[in-house]
């Protein structure tokens, strides 16, 4: 059994901790907030025993095998860096790290200490990811053309939440450009991707809505919205001559489509309670070989995703 200690009271925690519950061998050991009563409040409503209010205890917490860092995007490096000197496994939620030079560092140090280290990308580790990709190698669609990623969420936040500061990784990109780059990554294995794109700015300098195109191996186009300012449909659509593929929420989705134009028509349905528990137990199948590092979600994917959000951000400033 893998216990986990759950870096945060952020939103977030809920479904992973419901992922956790759901996969075989996971066990929440403790969660901790920078606050005893803000640790207390989560722990009960998420029937958790043991609770902390600083992170250095649950740092220092024998019991805990695996640390999940949800805390703000720029503070991932400091979280991760003092739980891997602690020994820990860490799971570090997207964007990993603001810099390159920062995520090399954080996976050296895991390295020297022998610990398991990941982005959290729950997205590649779905069923239906892993639809989508089969129907493509499979040529169901025909030769893959175009692919658009779109993705709103207007309305959850104020100018003064961290998520409008740039140094404290807000912004569309920082929030979820991961998402569209990482699933390309494991579609195409890790191809060379290039990028290029264009933003509106909020009034604080951080990037309100973006869109930035890539293009695979010189014979697939994609396009990636991001918007905190207005509702967008939230999907992922895969043209191919002969067909296309949807999939809503392609982040955490549990179904999707399939339409020919010839006029057929493939409705795919995956259930399950947490969208995180796939994630999860390939962290375990990980542990469990003793691996201190993904075969799928390697440290070379965050480097490069890191690499590519930060010459859009260069460009935009």
């Amino acid at each position: 059994m893998f216990k986990y200690g759950i870096l945060s009271t952020a939103s977030i925690i809920d479904r992973f901790v419901a992922g956790i519950r759901e996969s075989k061998d996971g066990h929440v050991q403790a969660l901790a907030s920078r606050t005893l009563d803000n640790a207390k409040k989560a722990a009960k409503r998420l029937d958790i025993n043991n609770y902390y209010g600083s992170y250095e205890e649950l740092y220092k917490d024998n019991d805990i095998d695996i640390i999940y860092i949800p805390t703000v995007n720029g503070y991932h490096y400091r979280d991760c860096k003092n739980a891997l000197k602690h020994h820990k496994h860490v799971i570090v939620e997207k964007p990993f790290t603001l810099s390159i030079q920062d995520a090399k560092e954080l996976f050296d140090l895991a390295k020297n200490n022998n610990c398991f280290l990941m982005e959290a990308q729950k997205a590649v580790f779905l069923p239906s990811t892993n639809k989508v990709k089969q129907l493509i190698d499979d040529k169901i669609i025909g030769e893959l053309k175009y692919i658009e990623f779109k993705a709103g969420f207007p309305g959850q936040y104020d100018y003064d939440h961290w998520m409008y500061n740039l140094s404290l990784g807000g912004g569309t990109l920082n929030a979820s450009a991961t998402y569209t780059i990482e699933y390309l990554q494991f579609l195409f294995n890790q191809p060379h991707l290039q990028i290029d794109g264009s933003c509106i700015k909020s009034p604080t300098g951080t990037d309100e809505i973006c869109n930035f195109q890539l293009k695979v191996n010189h014979s697939i186009l994609i396009s990636s919205t991001i918007a905190m300012n207005v509702n967008l449909i939230n999907e992922a659509v895969f043209y191919g001559e002969l067909g296309y593929i949807v999939v809503p929420y392609y982040w955490k989705s549990n179904q999707l489509d399939l339409y020919l134009y010839n006029g057929d028509h493939q409705h795919f349905d995956f259930s399950y309670q947490s969208e995180f528990v796939y994630e999860i137990e390939h962290i375990h199948n990980c542990l469990k070989n003793n691996l201190i590092e993904s075969p799928i979600m390697n440290k070379e994917k965050t480097f490069e995703t890191i690499e590519l959000v930060n010459q859009l951000q260069q460009k935009w400033q």
